[in-house]
């Protein structure tokens, strides 16, 4: 039987202290072993957040978490392939017995998938993984820690992932771009939905390649930016996430949100909601 296996709202960043701290906020954070993942929880951690981190492979997670720990922080790990619904259900069990709920879910996107449309003519697992791994995934993990933020009325996701300026023809990454313009619909639609119930779904995105890639060229993995470059965005995110405005204003937003969805999230983005 196969196995599925972890938008963009505008992103600004607002100025903050440095000193602004994440004190009693519990983070986590898939894919926490890669560079982007382990430079986000070195940041968050460094303000006080305790991080739970998640990965496929218990060594690196258990190097990734005595890091932070040297430094003062605090970091707790669990193993869990993303990819996988049987995995997600463990994680979303774990984390409910053990803390209850998640303050910030940081949805980290793994690496995109190059390949051509007519590479793929005979592969069309390629595009089962992308979803797997991109879509159902993180939705799976999503919808599994957001009844704990609505019984609480606040909470925080946060969708990472490469992207591309001209995401709708990147030649080469149809498996990974259909993934990510699924999960980014779901995301505008969940943010104007949850908006009233406290909750807040963003995204950040950083660019990992160009969507103009000679297809005759040699098919190196895509270039990806200096992590803390994009850690720093993740951390700008969650750093931003206030309460909600008068509840008069997210009642307003959330019946606009049923005719125009999309202007409804451009309008909470903008006010900083």
């Amino acid at each position: 039987m196969l196995e599925f296996r972890p938008a963009p709202a505008l992103f600004a960043k607002r100025p903050r202290s440095t000193e602004e701290s994440l004190t009693g906020k519990r983070i986590l954070i898939t894919d926490a072993c890669s560079e982007i993942g382990r430079t986000t929880a070195g940041l968050l951690a460094g303000r006080g957040a305790q991080v739970l981190l998640v990965a496929r492979r218990s060594d690196q997670l258990i190097e990734a978490c005595a890091t932070i720990r040297a430094d003062g922080g605090e970091a707790h790990w669990c193993r869990c392939d993303v990819a996988a619904l049987g995995d997600v259900d463990q994680l979303v069990t774990w984390v409910l017995s053990e803390y209850g709920a998640v303050d910030v879910l940081i949805n980290n996107a793994g690496r995109p998938l190059q390949r051509s449309v007519t590479q793929t003519l005979h592969r069309f697992r390629d595009y089962q993984t992308m979803m797997a791994a991109n879509y159902f995934g993180p939705l799976r993990l999503t919808l599994g820690l957001l009844p704990a933020m609505l019984r609480a009325s606040a909470g925080h996701v946060v969708n990472v992932g490469p992207w591309s300026a001209n995401i709708s023809a990147a030649p080469n990454f149809a498996s990974y771009a259909s993934a990510q313009a699924a999960w980014i619909t779901f995301g505008q639609c969940a943010d104007a939905e949850l908006a009233p119930h406290g909750i807040q779904v963003s995204s950040v995105h950083y660019p990992a390649f160009q969507a103009d890639i000679d297809p005759e060229a040699p098919q190196d993995e895509p270039h990806v930016p200096a992590a803390d470059q994009a850690a720093h965005r993740v951390e700008a995110a969650v750093l931003s996430r206030c309460p909600r405005a008068d509840p008069r204003f997210s009642r307003t937003l959330y019946a606009l949100a049923a005719v125009a969805p999309r202007s409804t999230a451009r309008l909470m983005h903008a006010f900083g909601n």
